[in-house]
């Protein structure tokens, strides 16, 4: 049963969509390509420390999988965080959101091109379904949502930012074959803050500043929470269901942003929303639920390939 792995991969995406509620106190403060490379380094000793206590045998990554932890820390931090957030200089965080969901989508054509990962149709749907629901979400329930909305070069970031997060997953597949997640997740993780640290030098300067508390508190979540907690049950869930079925679970961080939103700054929660959320966790459910669906209402069709 994969329940465990679904529940690690939906409290990593509860964590990441909380997140950027503290993204926002630290950002009013430190340029947030300063703040990517300097979360990244505390959560890596954070995950050194735990790889110390726990005894982990191999420390050291094997030479053979040095180039992919360099490209996962590549493209799953300085691309994905650093060329989303540049994005966000030109156009909205409106057109970041639409645009983000479109990366379920591109896992599973990648993962079926490069993998050989095999969805049935009833899987299909429940990604579909998904999509569906988190336009719906975005749209406010009326198609002149999208007519309105203007799209420019901050879009193509969102978009390259949404592929290079698709490359870390697929990435990330045969490393963790080969590595603990502990392991994968720390080294990684250094090779991005380097990357991220050297690209902030040269485009904006790197620039180390005091914190209030406020985003003090807010940029230790930044590590301990949407960091060190997220990044450890996202890659153990993917390491175990594959990437397609991991990547239908990204679906559930605007509704998270719904409900901490709400908590947080007091927007409120609309009938629409509330529609969306049930479209959203219904689709993640028949996607990760298919096989037995098919069994219970003997649906006919291929099962899945990993």
């Amino acid at each position: 049963m994969n329940n465990k792995y679904y529940v690690l991969l939906a409290a990593s995406c509860v964590l990441w969509g909380f997140q950027p509620v503290t993204i926002k106190f630290v950002t009013a403060e430190m340029h947030i390509l300063t703040a990517i490379p300097l979360r990244y380094l505390f959560l890596c000793l954070t995950l050194f420390i735990l790889m110390k206590a726990t005894g982990e045998k191999d420390f050291l990554p094997p030479k053979s999988c040095l180039l992919g932890l360099m490209a996962m820390g590549f493209f799953g931090v300085t691309v994905s965080n650093g060329v989303q957030f540049t994005g966000l200089m030109y156009s909205s965080v409106g057109n970041m959101t639409l645009i983000s969901t479109t990366a379920p989508v591109i896992t599973a054509v990648l993962a079926r091109i490069v993998l050989k990962e095999r969805l049935n149709f009833l899987q299909i749907c429940g990604i579909i379904i998904s999509f569906g629901g988190t336009l719906y979400l975005l749209s406010g329930g009326t198609l002149e949502t999208f007519a309105a909305m203007s799209f420019n070069k901050g879009d193509i970031y969102f978009f390259i930012g949404e592929v290079a997060w698709v490359v870390y997953i697929l990435i990330s597949i045969p490393v963790l074959k080969r590595m603990s997640v502990l392991a994968v997740t720390a080294w990684s993780g250094v090779f991005g803050a380097v990357f991220t640290a050297i690209y902030a030098e040269y485009s904006v300067g790197f620039n180390i500043v005091a914190l209030s508390p406020l985003a003090a508190c807010a940029f230790l979540y930044m590590i301990w929470g949407g960091g060190v907690a997220a990044m450890m049950f996202w890659n153990t869930g993917t390491k175990f269901v594959g990437a397609s079925y991991a990547a239908i679970f990204l679906n559930l961080m605007p509704i998270v942003g719904i409900v901490s939103a709400y908590f947080t700054l007091g927007e409120e929660i609309t009938w629409q929303k509330i529609i969306s959320a049930v479209i959203i966790i219904s689709g993640v459910y028949i996607t990760t639920h298919a096989t037995q669906l098919m069994i219970k209402f003997n649906i006919k069709g291929k099962t899945v390939k990993r």
